[in-house]
């Protein structure tokens, strides 16, 4: 198996794999048991986290099985808005398990699996780029990695140009 197939192919499944059993350690060696947390914000934060990850994991799976079978470039659906909607999906509802069970671990472990998940991420872009080339590129300007591009954007107010006075 060639090193391009590693990267591609395994890397994602492996790491998913990790960070599940680091999650799971994480939750074991707190020596607490993963209830369900008492308090009530938590509770809410960390179920209305997980159903919106949830669903938004499904929204991604039916717009990504066309591109199973086609290869084609998907632009549609949660990937109008982010290039890697299923791993925002991923870590919504991961993150909300975390509040949902109050396991301040768990959260340290999402917080350092990030850049993890960035550096997969950006080499799974490589693999866009190569099958489809500037398609891709441009894709790419308009949309944002993990978070839409206009999250960040504010209006900017144009100045308002002052007559001269005679």
């Amino acid at each position: 198996m060639s090193k391009k197939a590693i990267r591609i192919e395994i890397l994602p499944r492996a790491l998913l794999v990790v960070h599940g059993f680091c999650l799971y350690l994480g939750q074991y060696f707190t020596n607490s048991p993963p209830l369900l947390t008492d308090n009530a914000i938590l509770f809410g934060l960390g179920t209305f986290l997980m159903i919106t990850g949830f669903s938004l994991w499904i929204w991604v799976g039916k717009h990504i099985k066309r591109a199973l079978i086609t290869k084609d470039l998907i632009t549609s659906g949660p990937y109008k808005y982010v290039r890697h909607p299923m791993y925002v999906a991923l870590y919504i509802a991961l993150f909300g398990a975390g509040f949902l069970f109050f396991s301040w671990v768990w959260v340290v472990i999402m917080v350092i699996f990030i850049p993890i998940w960035y550096l997969d991420c950006r080499i799974e872009e490589k693999q866009m780029f190569e099958l489809h080339g500037e398609e891709y590129q441009d894709y790419k300007r308009r949309v944002g990695m993990f978070l839409p591009k206009h999250f960040f954007v504010f209006t900017k107010r144009k100045p308002v140009l002052k007559e001269k006075t005679r």
